[in-house]
């Protein structure tokens, strides 16, 4: 039953709206009137008013640092908050929550909600623009966690934990998700191979702080100890950050029969019929990694790195194995170890699969932030459990 009449969605680009929120999209359909999109086009606007939300485009161009690109932006924003007066601002990634922070600062609506989906680049990089940069985007989400009507969703609590020693203030107005949520039917449990040859797959961006240069160096390992398993890479470049790997660069490491770069695919459900082992040797910080909870709710074996979001889900020897982040020596061990023993990664698969539907699924998530929504609403705590 809807409880309210229109709640405004801000998210940086449009593949990454489909890729990670239809969940959210489909509860928010239910609890509102009606339901806008405010997201950069690629081409997939009209699959997102397929799920039933009205689309305005806007460019976040989440590369820019450039102050005054960033205000045009900010007077963009602003004028369309104008317009369509929603009773929520939802407001997922950091772009989005920096700028519509600010396109709020003097007219803010009556609820804001602050979706963090992973710290990034200001929370990873130690360099005096970022830093400065880390510090301007803290005070904004301060300023907006103060208001009474605001709500804070993270996806793990080493996120939260950075947010309030920033001085993010957001007392028992949080909620912890489960990721992005998963269909566990579309990512059905695979039955575990015993061929010779196993593929170890990595499904995600090809950027740096991914650790895809790291899983490359492994691979060298492996070829000269002659270790039976190929590894490939699932994913796109991607030109919107600074960080991103070039394609030339990708085909030149995945040049022989043991590593093959397969690009992008939108049908993640049939990598995992295929592959045996996830890696995701990840340099620094994650939110909860689609990726990681596609392949094991797959039943699949992971390998992830030591850092906040992997770790999360993640405990050694028992969802899976976990290696310090930009060992590539530690990252090939552990592939050897998965690569020979198939008894193995079934028990890591299933430990897995258990854990996604204990906490992880789509429906788990949509309930979260529909309960969110109410007690942000009635002006309620959260329980709280991090």
């Amino acid at each position: 039953m809807a409880i309210l009449d229109k709640v405004l969605v801000a998210c940086t680009e449009d593949w990454f709206t489909l890729s990670h929120f239809k969940p959210l999209l489909r509860r928010l359909t239910r609890v509102a009137h009606e339901v806008v999109v405010v997201t950069r086009s690629s081409g997939r606007m009209h699959e997102i008013a397929q799920l039933g939300c009205r689309t305005i485009d806007l460019d976040f161009n989440r590369s820019s640092m450039n102050p005054l690109r960033e205000a045009r932006t900010v007077r963009k924003l602003r004028a369309i908050l104008a317009s369509e007066a929603p009773d929520v601002m939802h407001l997922i990634a950091m772009k989005p929550i920096v700028l519509g922070g600010l396109a709020t600062l003097f007219r803010p609506p009556r609820h804001t909600i602050v979706h963090m989906t992973g710290l990034g680049f200001l929370a990873i990089s130690d360099s005096a623009k970022a830093r400065g940069a880390r510090q301007a985007a803290l005070g904004v989400m301060r300023s907006v966690m103060r208001r009474p009507g605001s709500w804070l969703l993270v996806e793990n609590p080493e996120d939260l934990a950075f947010l309030e020693a920033g001085g993010v203030a957001a007392g028992s107005r949080v909620t912890m998700l489960g990721g992005a949520g998963i269909d566990p039917d579309t990512f059905a449990a695979q039955p575990v191979s015993t061929k010779a040859r196993p593929v170890a797959a990595y499904v995600a961006r090809m950027i740096r702080p991914k650790g895809v240069d790291v899983l490359m160096a492994a691979a060298d390992i492996l070829k000269a100890r002659d270790v039976p398993l190929t590894i490939e890479l699932h994913g796109d470049t991607d030109d919107g950050n600074p960080e991103a790997i070039a394609s030339t660069s990708l085909r030149a490491w995945a040049n022989g029969d043991d590593r093959r770069y397969m690009g992008f695919t939108r049908d993640v459900a049939a990598v995992w019929k295929k592959a045996d082992i996830f890696v995701l040797p990840a340099r620094s910080r994650e939110g909860m990694p689609r990726a990681l909870l596609e392949a094991a709710a797959s039943a699949r074996s992971v390998i992830v790195t030591d850092v906040p979001g992997c770790r999360h889900f993640v405990r050694d020897e028992i969802e899976g194995l976990v290696v310090p982040p930009g060992d590539a020596q530690a990252l090939a061990e552990a592939l050897t170890r998965l690569a020979g023993d198939h008894a193995l990664r079934a028990r890591l698969g299933a430990t897995a699969r258990a854990k996604v539907l204990a906490g992880y699924t789509e429906r788990h998530v949509e309930d979260d932030i529909e309960k969110a929504y109410r007690s942000m609403l009635a002006g309620r705590s959260s329980n709280r459990t991090v």
